[in-house]
């Protein structure tokens, strides 16, 4: 049996979470630069406020019927994620974190769970929400697909109180009669209507189909859909994988033309992008790097540069790939456009004890210098580089970055983050409650 623990409303709730004040009231928050809505308390979904309208649409409704609006605030929504998952891990042994507010549990793995599993999931559901403060829902069912079917049902039913066990062949087929195939995990506006087209309606009409029918029009992606919903395990629980590609982009708060601004803003996603590659231990041989204007641009037309910098010796060094990133934008740098957006891609990863060695070093000394890294995953050339790249990562984990300040220790080249107006527009930004003291709240 799997079971399948979602957050309700998860960036709506944390924000409410710290503000009692909010308890019942509708709630938003809006995507970068407040551009669009990308989650909704249940107070505004009854309201009618639709996932990923732009807000400029909805703003005067919100002020009417005094929703309270957020910038979206990524630090909080992390860290009070990594809180949900750590108190999870302590109630199952096994555990498949699947997206920041998402986690699949294996049950056969806790013969404790498996004796009552309704029980098991009620306890669960009290216990995060208890310790966390975040309201979840939580499906179980023999296979990860029927779990994701039951965690629907969790939500959409209220009967169910949070939680909802398929086990009884009776309900599991009630399920499925009244649930839309469009519902269903995997299944895609385009799957939907392909599937309308062929006369499947429901849940249950697919579970009955041919497997290899469904193979057949839709590949194999679909087909083990379809088993799973019959009960035949296909997707078993997976180990966090290890990033095939890193990237990190943003849109401007207003446009660049400038190329200092420009290169700032390319530096600094490059040290963002270099801080994760270290954190999964790994180093990388390219870095690709973009910048584009708006394509809805009435005043030019659509223009984007790209280019890519290839390196000699794979690395994680942030000054490295900084100075490659310079490199590559001043050659590939188009003025008079009025830039909206920026970033960088680091690929062709792999972990640092998989470098291969340096046919040319000097020496073997230097060979096996060029191939280890330290215990950052940096790969190293010099223990002198190891050393500084070692003490930046140090510095920046013990005092922290918040959305409100630039890491303690920068490249000059990212510029100072008080001084950059270019950086994304957050005007409803909400206080970092759970990683910054200072903004804690404060009682008289």
């Amino acid at each position: 049996m799997y079971a399948l623990v979602d957050c309700n409303s998860f960036y709506a709730n944390c924000e409410k979470l710290f503000r009692p004040d909010l308890k019942d009231k509708p709630v938003v928050v809006l995507s970068n630069n407040d551009g669009c809505v990308v989650a909704r308390s249940s107070e505004a979904k009854l309201l009618g406020i639709k996932m990923g309208v732009p807000y400029f649409q909805v703003k005067d409704f919100c002020a009417e019927h005094k929703v309270t609006v957020f910038s979206s605030n990524y630090t909080l929504y992390a860290d009070m994620s990594q809180r949900v998952m750590s108190t999870i891990e302590t109630l199952c042994p096994t555990v498949e974190v699947y997206s920041i507010d998402e986690a699949f549990l294996y049950l056969a793995d806790y013969p404790l769970a498996m004796q009552d599993l309704n029980v098991y999931g009620a306890k669960l559901k009290t216990i995060i929400e208890c310790h966390v403060g975040i309201p979840v829902s939580i499906g179980i069912g023999s296979t990860k697909t029927m779990a994701k079917l039951a965690n629907f049902a969790a939500k959409k039913y209220p009967a169910t109180k949070g939680v909802c066990v398929l086990e009884s062949l009776r309900w599991i087929r009630r399920l499925m009669q009244i649930t839309e195939v469009g519902e269903l995990w995997g299944v895609g506006r385009r799957y939907k209507a392909r599937l309308n087209h062929l006369g499947i309606y429901t849940v249950y009409q697919l579970a009955i189909c041919e497997p290899a029918k469904i193979r057949q029009h839709f590949g194999v992606v679909l087909e083990r859909t379809c088993l799973e919903l019959n009960g035949q395990s296909c997707l078993e629980i997976e180990e966090a994988a290890l990033k095939k590609q890193i990237i990190s982009s943003r849109s401007f708060s207003r446009r660049v033309t400038c190329p200092d601004e420009l290169s700032e803003a390319i530096c600094s996603h490059v040290a963002k992008a270099a801080s994760k590659l270290r954190r999964q231990q790994s180093v990388c041989h390219y870095l690709s790097l973009f910048a584009m204007n708006s394509s809805f641009s009435q005043a030019q037309p659509y223009t984007a540069i790209s280019g890519q910098y290839c390196f000699i010796s794979l690395t994680a060094d942030t000054r490295v790939m900084i100075a490659a990133a310079r490199q590559v934008l001043a050659s590939i740098y188009k003025a008079e456009v009025h830039y909206a957006k920026a970033g960088v891609m680091l690929l062709g990863l792999c972990q640092h004890h998989e470098v291969q060695l340096d046919l040319f070093a000097e020496s073997d000394e230097e060979r096996q210098t060029a191939a280890h890294s330290d215990s950052k995953g940096m790969h190293r050339s010099a223990q002198k580089t190891a050393a500084i790249i070692s003490v930046m990562d140090e510095l920046n984990k013990k005092f922290g970055q918040n959305n409100q300040q630039q890491a303690a220790v920068f490249i000059a080249s990212e510029g100072i983050k008080e001084r950059q107006n270019w950086q994304m527009s957050r005007a409803m930004l909400s206080p970092c409650y759970t990683t910054d003291i200072t903004q804690l709240p404060k009682t008289h």
